[in-house]
């Protein structure tokens, strides 16, 4: 216990040494000078002060005080009265008294109206103090400021001499041309122009649109926003949120990172993912990272269908039309845009694509086709990417070179798939066109063979039609739906400039597309406004129900916002399930689909024609497969009246076969070369669509007031009267000979 109290003794008594060296080696505030044309000694309760009459001036920290007379309590204190100014460096501080205490460093100021001047901006305010060894200054009871077109109000706030910043707290309200701002507080810096908040602050800007975010900044100069908590845009037709926003107003390029969701009430659909950006002078949008679209459309029932949409990226071009029609006169096929869109368009992920066939409808002329075009390369992304920093940015990042690495293997893996589907495309093509010339001609002679013509032609006609009237639906409204919500609204439904606008749509790898009543896969998608055209290609797959159609390349063209024609190239197989086990099918070299206001009226399987198809029958235990049926010709047209199948023609000297189930060779195969069901990758919704719908803002900030500034006009308003009853004046008198000449004289 001796030793311990020893111990004790010993560390306090060094701790005292301690503390007692740390004070001493503070050094003692600065005393206070001063000059005045006259000193006396005054008395003042039991203390003993000094008087100062005529041109008073003090200095202490580097900061000159001057009034016309003031009380001196001691070398750190005094009183400053009538006319006083506080200047230290460019800041120039306006008042009627002042009480400086030395001891820390502290100017109150008071009158009916402070100003304070720093070069280009005036602050006025009731109450003012100013740290003169930290140049910070500190207003109270509301103040406003005034820099060129910059105007900035609050309720509280302090001023930053040394690097310019002004802060304002509580009811902050702040204006330029460029926008309007109100929050509770605002940081700004009078020589950068860069604001910055840091609680939810709302912004109106010069293009009517309204932002809003937890934290963020603008950058005047730059015109950037950068906000960086639950970020928030409104225009007239979009409402956009995200983690991360960084946008330029006047170009109106934005990028927006993580739980992004922008939902456009024009085009009647809502896109989501952790990556988005937009160009505005190229008019482009590239969407990453689990992106997602989904789309709205009223049905005839008035009930609202949703399709959504999914792939690795998407990308969105816009022409000017004039310009591309100029280009497509210097191009005279499809393959020429194919042959461009291969060589120019390379993709953040290295994919690549096609256009899709241009064959001519029955009922008009070929449409032109959209052109290549310079697209977004992977060092815009890379740059994209690079803007945000990796906290406010989930998941790694790949070096340069392993991006390079994985982008030039992604390259190489699509132009050979690529090159394949455009070889099998291009055949198919070739035969289909020499069969529609037979087709027109065989039409001419009166080869079309009634419905029925006779027993067996009525079998197979039944088997046709309720085949195709349980697949007809899939076709309409999957092509039908594509079309209106994958490719924006005809120019000229919006009018003005955006008549001579047209777009292009790329989806690359891992397309999934789902909706109640249909679903689609394919590797990679495209969609023209300018021709109104979609096309998917790398093991297309269509859903409707229990019925299935597969090729190498999907073509949909539309007219008015309507389905005209689909056209499924390469290996084509029309398909629906009757059990696990027994796959109806027909196939062919093309299979062609057309259709008047949205409806299908016509099908045509072009090459190779060949049906396998399973008779059902009812008994009193339910449904059974009774038969078996093939057909096998050149090619088949089925016609359709008031959505049923009316006519079927056979052309080719068809041969069909009618088996019973139990009387089936074993030579006759039960599917089709090249038939396969696809079933485990027909998606579900939650594979296709895992976020969350963020209900419209948009009526609760519509209704936010805007800026009003009540401090700055209630300031206003007693600045004219107080001149008016000549109770204060709104100075700007510098600094007189007499104080710079003592300043001088003191070594300063």
């Amino acid at each position: 216990m001796k030793r311990f109290l020893n111990l004790l003794c010993w560390t306090l008594c060094c701790g005292t040494g301690v503390a007692g060296v740390a004070l001493a080696a503070e050094p003692a505030p600065k005393v206070v000078d001063f000059s005045a044309d006259v000193m006396r000694p005054v008395k003042i309760a039991d203390s003993s002060a000094l008087s100062l009459v005529g041109h008073v001036v003090f200095y202490h920290n580097g900061a000159v005080i001057t009034c016309d007379s003031a009380i001196r309590f001691n070398d750190r204190m005094m009183d400053c009265y009538n006319n006083v100014i506080i200047n230290k460096d460019s800041t120039f501080i306006y008042g009627d008294r002042a009480e400086y205490n030395g001891n820390f460093n502290t100017a109150r100021v008071f009158s009916p109206l402070v100003k304070i001047v720093d070069k280009d901006a005036t602050l006025y305010t009731y109450n003012f103090s100013f740290n003169t060894l930290d140049n910070i200054g500190h207003y109270t009871g509301g103040g406003t400021m005034l820099q060129k077109e910059n105007r900035l109000e609050s309720r509280d706030g302090y001023y930053y001499a040394d690097n310019r910043e002004l802060i304002g707290v509580h009811d902050v309200e702040m204006k330029n041309p460029d926008y309007q701002l109100k929050s509770d507080s605002v940081s700004y810096n009078l020589d950068s122009e860069i604001a910055r908040f840091y609680t939810r602050s709302y912004i109106w800007n010069k293009d009517d649109e309204f932002l809003t975010a937890l934290k963020g900044s603008y950058d005047r100069k730059a015109d950037l926003y950068t906000f960086t908590d639950q970020s928030y845009i409104l225009t007239k037709t979009r409402e956009v949120w995200a983690d991360t926003i960084l946008y330029k107003q006047n170009v109106q390029d934005a990028l927006l990172v993580n739980n992004v969701q922008v939902a456009d009430d024009e085009q009647q659909a809502v896109a989501f993912g952790d990556l988005i950006q937009y160009w505005g002078k190229e008019r482009k949008a590239l969407l990453t990272r689990d992106p997602v679209v989904a789309s709205f459309q009223e049905s005839d029932s008035s009930k609202r269908d949703t399709l959504y949409m999914r792939a690795d990226s998407m990308f969105v071009f816009t022409y000017n039309r004039d310009s591309l029609l100029r280009d497509s006169l210097r191009r005279d096929s499809l393959a020429a845009l194919e042959s461009a869109a291969s060589d120019e368009f390379t993709p953040a992920d290295g994919g690549e694509t096609t256009a899709g066939t241009a064959s001519q409808s029955p009922e008009g002329e070929p449409q032109p086709v959209a052109p290549a075009e310079t697209p977004m390369s992977p060092e815009d992304v890379e740059a994209a990417e690079k803007a945000v920093t990796e906290e406010e940015v989930a998941g790694p990042v790949l070096s340069e070179k392993e991006q390079k690495r994985l982008a030039a293997e992604k390259r190489r893996e699509a132009k050979e798939l690529e090159r394949k589907a455009k070889d099998e495309q291009r055949r198919a093509k070739e035969k289909a066109r020499q069969e529609r010339l037979l087709l027109r001609e065989s039409r001419r002679k009166g080869a079309r063979v009634g419905a029925e013509a006779d027993s067996a032609a009525r079998a197979d006609s039944l088997a046709h039609a309720q085949l195709l009237q349980a697949q007809r639906d899939s076709l309409a409204k999957l092509a039908q739906q594509e079309a209106d919500t994958l490719l924006p609204a005809p120019a000229d439904s919006v009018g003005g400039e955006q008549d001579s606008l047209v777009r292009k749509m790329f989806a690359y790898h891992n397309v999934r597309i789902f909706r109640d009543d249909f679903q689609a896969v394919c590797d990679s998608m495209t969609g023209f406004s300018l021709d109104s055209t979609l096309h998917m290609y790398v093991d297309p797959v269509l859903w409707n129900d229990n019925n299935q159609v597969t090729s190498k390349v999907v073509d949909i063209y539309t007219l008015n916002q309507k389905i005209d024609r689909a056209v499924f190239t390469g290996e084509p197989i029309m398909s629906q399930e009757v059990d696990t086990s027994h796959y109806n099918q027909i196939k062919g070299k093309v299979i062609e689909s057309f259709f008047r206001d949205g409806a299908i009226y016509r099908t045509d399987v072009n090459g190779n024609g060949q049906t396998y198809y399973f008779m059902v029958e009812e008994d009193s235990t339910g449904n059974y497969i009774s038969g078996f049926m093939t057909v096998e010709c050149a090619d088949i047209s089925f016609y359709f009246k008031d959505q049923a199948v009316d006519e079927i023609v056979w052309r080719g000297k068809p041969v069909y076969s009618i088996y019973p189930m139990d009387k089936i060779p074993d030579s006759q195969p039960l599917t089709l070369p090249g038939f396969v069901w696809e079933g485990k990758r027909r998606p579900s919704k939650e594979q296709v669509f895992n976020r969350i719908f963020r209900p419209s803002e948009r009526n609760e900030y519509d209704k936010l007031p805007r800026p009003e500034f009540p401090i700055t006009q209630k300031i206003n308003l007693a600045r004219e009267q107080l001149v008016k009853e000549n109770v204060w004046f709104d100075r700007n008198d510098p600094l007189s000979s007499e104080a710079l000449e003592f300043i001088r004289s003191i070594g300063y």
